[in-house]
């Protein structure tokens, strides 16, 4: 009997081994709304990729728990936007894009889990497409029945103007940022 083996998707992880980091500068309230009215006005230069430390009920609602746990703050253009997920972590992970941060009105954009530890895959081999606006990021690991928050980089430079990237890596100690790599691009 063959055994049949589903193609994993390439990723280059070695790249975003031993990144730099340093704690996130959270934005606060009024930062947030400004982003928020500038996006609805149609302001392009205030679309990035922006830390954010939620509510407490947020995370509750999405069962992550740990001293990491925050929420970065996505806005995109006004048009589809190309969202594409991988991963190489020991650890099981978890990449979740949701709409709001009112935990009582959220709705799931994208809820991606690697199938097993030390896999490239999260979501979908080639992305998925989204309407371009404001989602909300939260990267994280599997532990006993709930998630840990990870620490992440946001990667502005990466296509400034078409694109940028939400590094993640779920280790304290070690600044190996490949264990959840999510890709925002537009045309």
């Amino acid at each position: 009997m063959a055994y049949v083996r589903f193609p994993i998707p390439e990723f280059n992880h070695r790249e975003f081994k031993d990144k730099a980091w340093s704690p996130p500068d959270f934005l606060a309230a009024p930062a947030i709304q400004r982003l928020i009215d500038g996006h609805k006005a149609g302001d392009a230069a205030v679309v990035g990729a922006y830390p954010i430390k939620p509510a407490d009920a947020f995370f509750d609602a999405l069962n992550v728990r740990g001293d990491q746990r925050h929420a970065v703050m996505c806005v995109l253009p006004k048009k589809p936007v190309t969202l594409l997920g991988r991963s190489h972590a020991w650890f099981i992970q978890r990449a979740v894009v949701v709409d709001s941060l009112d935990p009582a009105a959220l709705k799931t954009v994208v809820d991606w889990t690697t199938p097993r530890p030390m896999n490239t895959r999260l979501g979908p081999d080639n992305g998925v497409t989204i309407e371009g606006g404001v989602v909300y990021a939260v990267c994280c690991r599997k532990y006993a029945d709930y998630w840990l928050g990870n620490r992440t980089i946001a990667d502005t430079a990466w296509k400034a103007g078409r694109g940028f990237r939400i590094l993640s890596a779920s280790v304290e100690d070690i600044n190996d940022f490949h264990e959840i790599y999510l890709a925002f691009e537009w045309d």
